[in-house]
């Protein structure tokens, strides 16, 4: 954990320094807010929020972001009962945040989770060489391919789109920067790939470069599409409009939710209503630190959130600015 929070705290410091600003500073109420793995954007992203967040608050709150395992692992963190289980706060995708609510596996019973607002799309599509012989879904039966990496909600989405179809393929589970290494190395058939609000993710924008022109991207089929965005909830059938991959000038039809944040029941009303007040009355600064900060905003603040229990102090927010799921 001390070694996590020392990469975390150099990182953030790298990356002030990259924006134009100082690392945190504040005084306020500390509040930790775990994002995903290296590689993905999540981090960089919950680095700019933390500075619009400690800025809109006006001193009241410091928050610190860190890198973390990703949604899921985000939901077991808020369960840590520590001096610190009232003041943390993680990024995750909305199916995660339902899975934690519910008790569904990847966990063994509901845990203590509730969301507090929703963030920007992240949608996920599958890629392979051209040379590969693979050209949809269920090509992948057989082949080695990797579903994601422990700890995140892409690998849990992934095999059960391989359920739902039936597809049995060679299933590789690694992160962000394994995976796309594998994939230009051509150690694995195929491997996800993902977009946040439309822009890939650092490790897979590399990736396009490249290997511009020589890769094919794909999706589950149509009916998986369709049952996932019926079952889960914060799934939805989403388009990658030709042109957003690099070398890739085709629609690619797949499957995308909606990143989200989460506490639990442990954190004040006031605090929570004071955390999502802080970062949505002032997300249009978000996007001076990161392109992905475009795509939040209060107006869609409870997108994809329908069927998810929201912390009080969040939902007093929400309901005084009109904005529902």
């Amino acid at each position: 954990m001390k070694k996590l929070m020392l990469y975390a705290v150099s990182t953030i410091a790298v990356f002030a320094l990259i924006i134009g600003t100082s690392p945190i500073t504040s005084a306020g109420q500390k509040i930790l807010l775990g994002t995903s793995q290296p590689g993905g954007a999540t981090f960089e992203v919950g680095v700019a929020m933390s500075k619009v967040i400690n800025d809109g608050s006006g001193g009241k709150l410091n928050v610190e972001a860190a890198v973390t395992g990703g949604s899921t692992g985000n939901v077991r963190t808020l369960q840590k009962k520590n001096k610190m289980q009232p003041f943390r706060v993680g990024m995750g995708t909305a199916p995660a945040v339902s899975w934690g609510q519910t008790g569904r596996k990847p966990f063994k019973k509901p845990m203590d989770v509730l969301a507090l607002g929703a963030l920007y799309p992240l949608t996920v599509v599958y890629a392979t060489h051209k040379t590969s012989g693979i050209k949809k879904w269920s090509d992948l039966t057989g082949r080695k391919f990797v579903v994601g990496g422990r700890g995140g909600s892409i690998y849990i989405v992934t095999q059960l789109a391989l359920g739902i179809s039936g597809v049995k393929a060679k299933k590789e589970f690694f992160n962000n920067n394994q995976n796309s290494a594998a994939i230009k190395d051509q150690r694995v058939d195929a491997g996800f790939f993902f977009l946040n609000g439309g822009i890939p993710a650092p490790a897979y924008m590399d990736l396009s470069r490249v290997l511009s022109g020589k890769l094919h991207f794909f999706g589950p089929d149509e009916k998986t599409i369709a049952t996932l965005a019926k079952n889960e909830a914060g799934l939805v059938r989403d388009v990658v409009a030709a042109g957003s991959i690099t070398g890739y000038n085709k629609d690619i039809v797949s499957w995308g939710q909606m990143w989200a944040l989460m506490a639990s029941s442990k954190m004040s009303n006031n605090t929570a209503y004071t955390f999502v007040k802080s970062l949505y009355d002032n997300a249009s600064n978000i996007s001076k630190y990161h392109p992905v900060g475009k795509h939040v905003k209060k107006s869609t603040g409870m997108r994809g959130l329908a069927k998810l229990k929201i912390h009080p102090g969040a939902m007093r927010y929400w309901k005084e600015n009109g904005v529902k799921p």
